[in-house]
């Protein structure tokens, strides 16, 4: 149900924003107010489905054998919701890892700076990497995988920030001369209409926005000129 609310408010505030595009002034500021808090919202409830998701495979008794062959079929199906614009992946408490598209990387994930928090048995949200797998510019996703108290390993999707920006900019249908951002705690970009500043830090932006910032992922978001 509250799902179901937030997406009928992040409706109307983009049937607002669209009504109100065109004016300048008090009112345009009004626009850009609704119009971050929708920016907001939709990223935000893009990540909290992929949470979701990845919560309920981690409960499954294929993903809870800790053993890639046989959560492999599972895992292929849950990327498959994905489409091109994320990698699912699993890691050991080593750091070692699968995915749907590679089977046992090459690589490990000990050395990422939110791998302890999640073998700790946190789950991970925000986290900014260029993805060893697909090279690709990424936000981590995690949950962590619990058994008898003890965590055997982390489900993982890996979203390419430059897809999910895109998706923003459609949602949101905003006009050309309007531009949207969001940094992460450290000053880097982590979402931006113009995809080429994606992880770039502490790069020229708009100045004339409005701003809010994310419970979820502590990011601040920007909507302006």
């Amino acid at each position: 149900m509250k799902k179901v609310s937030l997406i009928a408010g992040v409706c109307l505030v983009l049937l607002l924003i669209v009504m109100g595009c065109g004016e300048k002034g008090d009112s345009d500021r009004t626009d850009l107010r609704m119009g971050v808090s929708a920016l907001t919202a939709l990223a935000d409830d893009h990540i909290t489905d992929c949470i979701d998701s990845l919560q309920d495979l981690a409960v499954m008794q294929e993903v809870q054998s800790a053993d890639w062959q046989q959560m492999a079929d599972l895992m292929t199906k849950n990327a498959a919701k994905t489409g091109n614009t994320a990698i699912v992946w699993f890691a050991l408490p080593d750091g070692s890892y699968y995915t749907v598209a590679q089977g046992k990387v090459g690589q490990n994930l000990s050395d990422r700076d939110y791998f302890p928090k999640l073998m700790a048995g946190n789950t991970v949200t925000g986290a900014l990497v260029v993805s060893k797998s697909t090279g690709k510019k990424s936000v981590v996703v995690a949950v962590p995988v619990m058994k008898q108290g003890k965590v055997i390993g982390g489900l993982g999707t890996s979203i390419f920030l430059d897809d999910l920006s895109n998706s923003l900019s459609q949602k949101l249908g905003l006009p050309g001369d309007r531009v949207f951002y969001a940094l992460d705690g450290t000053g880097a970009v982590a979402l931006s209409s113009d995809t080429s500043l994606i992880m770039a830090q502490n790069p020229d932006l708009a100045k004339n926005v409005e701003w809010q910032t994310s419970l979820l992922t502590g990011w601040r978001f920007a909507l302006g000129y």
